[in-house]
């Protein structure tokens, strides 16, 4: 271990003495926190799922939802102008029993998905969005930082869905995840002039938990709360003008509310809409993000459906620092779907809010979902 950090502390030096990132700044971010959802038919329906999904997606977005599948089902998708990450997201659905002494309907899932996968290069000033992005990922990130920063939190987890087996209309869930955080860096400090290279490991485990009701065959609702009192466990190694330092640190997760009702509101339009919270201590930073979004979906009789929607970002302050606003008002999202037998394939054109955020306009971005029933 040592070696290598001698050997990625010299590349480092390297790197900057040479001016390579003299040809500019560059940033991109993937993954489900920073797209605001995952999977083609939520994403075209402005991020709707804790009470629609129908498919593994399900695990991610209302794990209650998942005892509805009463096939194996599996699911991959993939943003198609990515460039860091090979897929979105993938899930599998198993029901497994129904297990009579209580009466309950039993379906088990497994998704593995990237929370988020952020690659930088140039300098970023702290004011900068991107810069208060990136030091969410990376504690102890202070003032101008010029070089590079790669930093990915990839999430198995593991999902389980009851239901009564009378037709109640009320669905439970629950998840715990594997949280696995790996940030490289390497770059000069502004305020400091040295160069430095940062190794953070950490890992979590976290809790989710959903319930899903159908009050009938037009109205159902939909809630869920991600990372429950979750703590990061983080390993952070040092090296700053050849000296290497290491420490040990804890960071809280911020907590995530999701609550969604949908409409039917005849037998081919689906309405939706929906509030998002994102809030809590992440470290000793203060984060609060909340946005409102709806829905629609219309499927014709040939298995053709079309779609549409909207997120609205009311408010997104990090640290206390103000609001950061995008340069549009309302990220929008279009798609279209198509099922034949047990096959089904999904696509959806939205603004990637992070991406936005950087260009200082709307960030096109297309993902693709398919789904197959066994």
């Amino acid at each position: 271990m040592t070696g290598l950090r001698a050997l990625l502390a010299g590349l480092c030096l390297l790197v900057t003495a040479g001016g390579a990132l003299a040809q500019g700044r560059t940033f991109v971010a993937e993954g489900t926190d920073v797209a605001a959802a995952v999977g083609a038919r939520a994403l075209a329906m402005g991020g709707s799922g804790t009470a629609i999904a129908n498919d593994p997606h399900a695990i991610y977005y209302n794990p209650a939802l998942i005892a509805g599948l009463d096939r194996p089902m599996l699911s991959v998708t993939r943003q198609l102008n990515a460039k860091v990450r090979p897929f979105s997201f993938l899930g599998m659905t198993m029901p497994v029993s129904t297990f009579e002494p209580l009466g309950l309907n039993v379906t088990l899932g497994y998704a593995h998905f990237p929370r988020v996968h952020a690659r930088s290069t140039g300098a970023f000033a702290a004011s900068d969005p991107q810069s208060i992005f990136l030091r969410l990922l990376l504690p102890g990130l202070g003032g101008v930082y010029d070089g590079v920063i790669d930093s990915k939190t990839l999430v198995h987890r593991f999902a389980l869905g009851v239901a009564p087996t009378g037709d109640t209309g009320l669905s439970l869930g629950v998840a715990v995840d594997l949280i696995d955080c790996r940030t490289n860096t390497c770059g000069v400090q502004a305020r400091t002039g040295t160069t430095r290279l940062d190794q953070v490991e950490a890992d979590a485990i976290s809790l989710t938990a959903g319930v899903a009701y159908r009050f009938s065959d037009r109205f159902r609702v939909g809630v869920s709360v991600n990372d429950i009192r979750t703590t990061l466990h983080a390993q952070m190694v040092t090296v700053i003008n050849g000296t290497t330092t290491s420490r040990a640190f804890t960071a809280r997760l911020p907590m995530t509310l999701n609550a969604e009702m949908a409409w039917q509101a005849t037998g081919h339009l689906l309405l939706t809409a929906g509030y998002r919270q994102f809030s809590g201590r992440y470290g000793t930073r203060q984060v609060n993000i909340r946005g409102a979004y709806a829905g629609a979906e219309y499927t014709f009789d040939n298995g053709l459906a079309l779609r549409a929607g909207g997120l609205r970002v009311m408010q997104a302050s990090f640290n206390n620092s103000g609001n950061i606003r995008l340069p549009i008002p309302v990220i929008p999202s279009v798609g279209a779907g198509w099922s034949t037998g047990d096959f089904t394939v999904d696509a959806a054109l939205y603004a990637h809010p992070i991406m936005s955020y950087h260009y200082g306009r709307a960030a096109p971005t297309v993902e693709v979902s398919l789904s197959y029933k066994f």
